[in-house]
């Protein structure tokens, strides 16, 4: 009797200790594919120097999304041809809950559009408050229209 009393308090203080210990983030695969339209951001001289982007697209832990942020372009020094774009986005899940992301490197070439780099996951809000991770992207953008399509690999940490 005794030792049986000794084994449930052994079990209800593990109990205890296991159901107060935090839940920690765990990385996983994502991947997302979308589109939208960029609207040019000029300089004084009408120059574009960066873009407003709104789109929408499906991706995985965020099923159905809408996008929205800014890009800026930095000309590269070596070849005139390319540009180098910074900045950042949010990608928001039919649930409202947000994913920030951050342009970590990037290189596009303005003569055929086509982009690549990565996005740094940097939080976000519900679930994706204090995510983390890094996702490689390739882009396609008619600069002409404005229309682009982004399809995006990597890993997140929530």
């Amino acid at each position: 009797m005794k030792r049986s009393l000794s084994i449930k308090i052994l079990v209800l203080t593990l109990t205890a200790l296991l159901g107060s210990v935090a839940v920690t983030a765990t990385e996983r695969p994502m991947s997302f594919s979308g589109g939208g339209v960029a609207v040019p951001i000029t300089d004084a001289d009408g120059h574009p120097i960066g873009a407003d982007v709104t789109g929408s697209g499906t991706g995985t832990h965020l099923g159905l999304y809408t996008n929205a942020g800014k890009i800026f372009f930095t000309p590269d020094p070596d070849n005139p041809i390319l540009v180098h774009p910074s900045g950042e986005g949010a990608l928001t899940a039919a649930n409202g809950d947000k994913l920030v992301i951050v342009v970590a490197d990037g290189v596009q070439d303005i003569t055929t559009g086509l982009g690549s780099g990565h996005f740094r996951i940097t939080g976000g809000t519900g679930r994706f408050a204090n995510a983390t991770g890094m996702i490689s992207y390739v882009l396609q953008q008619n600069f002409l229209t404005g229309a682009y399509e982004v399809t995006g690999v990597g890993s997140i940490d929530y």
